[in-house]
């Protein structure tokens, strides 16, 4: 059933999956299409904007995702789990009068929220969404991680730096979905390899650049085999240990290699019916991207340990079933329109909310039940009171609805929804978010421009950590760290010229996307989905039509009788 999104204005389709999915949860079909829905449920998540603050009960100094000036209270780890207070205390009762939204944003305003979620960690304090890391530092997303800088979504690494999505790997730089790699830098969708550079979809490599699609080699440049010398030799006149040389090579790596090596159409590791990319071990899964042993899910982003569910962003690692319009929850049950609640069941529009089952618009609750906007009652007036709030919601066509963008405490360009759907300042404000500005001033001894660095990290003092650096496209100031130090002269790397949050973009950009384009094998001429768009002219002898993008894009088949 195609109608028009509300908020973007474009078409979009209701599936009948979709609707009886919609039906069994009692749910009214959506009024915004997948990606405006995913785009509010992204603004309600920051985990990269972090503030120095005072908790709001102890009064120590804490690092927040939530700034100083944020209305309500914010307590610090010790604090928000202890017996110093009560959630409940903040309580208020239902009116019908009042709609619903309006009713639930004066109690969020009230409520104390937990400042960062950063569980059983060491040395830590600048990670966020975070459990169990040591020694890390702005990293986000990943757990079990130990000496670890400016890394998202990684797990059981080592000294690894300015990394995406990578796995018990050491000593790596610049690597995206990477796992069980040591020594490497600028790796994609490689594993099992060592001291290797700019490649990509290699397995179990040694001493590697330039190369892609090959398994089990080693001294290997543009996938040529060469001796040990010759591979050093002309690895050496790359001269990675400069920023000139560096750059040179991401711009082959960026530009040159996708033209000259086949790449997969999507990924997909032993599923099974799915549509998406970056999915392992998926069933029956629709318009789902980067996600892990889910089945019968559709419209997720960043899904692990999902069954039968609609609409989600950043879920896992607990098991959830039955779960809509969600974003970074785990181990739900029967829930709806939820924001970062854990082990729960029967939960609707609750936030921050963990063990508890059965309760609507609560927010900082733990182990309770029965609970309307803070408040307890009994299990029989608590269900006539929330059939009274959804009938009230069903009226002003909310319920079903995430919480709306007055809800979100945050800038758009301090949350999540940057990253996936990126906007101007004025894009945002347009649309009515709000855009936090940078006004950060260093306290330090010296200001230079990142051009001014020297090429080589050997000629860069120590005292290079009392200074702040320029970034070359953002011109925003930011500061070397000592364990940074340390590893680009361990891997003999130049100094970055960007921006910690500028070299996340640059990063995201190698990331594909979450949209599919009808293309064609460029091998076999079959019709496949492709994370690839069609934009540049096609490759010169191929059966890909023009305005592909350029990219020599394989169907599954394909690629493995290409590679193997």
């Amino acid at each position: 059933m195609p109608t028009q999104c509300r908020d973007c204005g474009r078409p979009f389709e209701i599936t009948p999956r979709d609707t009886a999915f919609l039906a069994e949860l009692k749910l009214p079909p959506p009024k915004a299409c997948p990606d405006c829905r995913s785009l509010l449920r992204c603004s309600h998540r920051n985990e990269r904007s972090l503030s120095k603050r005072a908790c709001s009960l102890c009064k120590k100094d804490i690092v927040s995702m939530y700034a100083a000036d944020a209305p309500f209270p914010v307590y610090c780890h010790d604090c928000f789990f202890s017996d110093r207070w009560n959630p409940l205390d903040f309580g208020q009762p239902y009116r019908e009068d009042i709609p619903f939204f309006e009713q639930l944003k004066a109690l969020l305003d009230r409520v104390p929220r937990l400042s960062i979620i950063n569980k059983q960690t060491e040395n830590s304090e600048y990670s966020n969404y975070s459990f169990a890391n040591k020694n890390c530092y702005l990293t986000f997303g990943s757990h079990y991680e130990e000496d670890c800088l400016y890394g998202a979504y990684s797990t059981k690494n080592k000294d690894c730096l300015d990394c995406l999505w990578i796995y018990g790997s050491e000593l790596q730089y610049e690597c995206l979905f990477s796992k069980n790699c040591n020594r490497s830098i600028f790796l994609d969708h490689c594993a099992d390899c060592s001291d290797c550079a700019f490649s990509i979809d290699l397995k179990a490599c040694m001493h590697c650049c330039f190369c892609s699609n090959i398994h089990h080699k080693k001294y290997c440049i543009f996938n040529e085999q060469l001796t040990k010398e010759e591979y050093e030799r002309r690895l050496a006149a790359l001269h990675f240990d400069t920023w000139s040389g560096l750059k040179e090579a991401k711009r082959i790596f960026s530009e040159e290699m996708p033209k000259r090596f086949p790449v997969r159409a999507f990924y997909q590791i032993q599923c099974e019916d799915c549509e998406g990319s970056m999915l392992v071990q998926c069933k029956n899964v629709r318009r789902c991207f980067f996600s892990t042993l889910c089945e019968d899910i559709t419209y997720g982003v960043q899904i692990d340990n999902t069954f039968h569910a609609a609409d989600m962003d950043y879920m896992g690692y607990d098991r959830s079933e039955r779960v809509y319009q969600t974003i970074g929850c785990q181990g739900l049950f029967d829930c709806i329109s939820c924001n970062a609640c854990w082990h729960g069941s029967g939960l609707r529009y609750c936030q921050s909310s963990f063990s508890c089952h059965d309760c609507f618009g609560c927010i900082s609750l733990q182990q309770k039940k029965h609970c309307v906007l803070n408040r307890e009652y009994a299990e029989d007036e608590y269900r006539a009171l929330a059939e009274r709030i959804r009938g009230g919601m069903e009226k002003d066509g909310t319920w079903g609805e995430f919480f709306p963008l007055s809800l979100t405490p945050f800038a758009y360009n301090e949350t999540m929804a940057l990253d996936w759907f990126p906007l101007t300042e004025a894009e945002a404000k347009k649309r009515g978010y709000r855009w936090k500005t940078d006004d950060e001033i260093p306290d330090v001894k010296k200001i230079i421009n990142a051009k001014d660095l020297p090429e080589r990290v050997g000629d860069i003092p120590d005292d290079v950590l009392n200074w702040a650096i320029k970034c070359e496209a953002t011109k925003r100031p930011y500061r070397i760290v000592k364990k940074e130090l340390e590893f680009h002269r361990t891997m003999n790397l130049p100094l970055p010229r960007h921006h910690p949050e500028e070299r996340h973009r640059m990063r995201l950009r190698r990331r594909h996307g979450r949209t599919l384009w009808k293309r064609t094998c460029m091998k076999c001429g079959k019709e496949t989905q492709s994370i690839y768009p069609p934009k540049r002219p096609a490759v010169r002898g191929s059966k890909e039509p023009s305005g592909s993008r350029g990219e020599i894009i394989h169907c599954e088949e394909c690629y493995l009788k290409e590679v193997y």
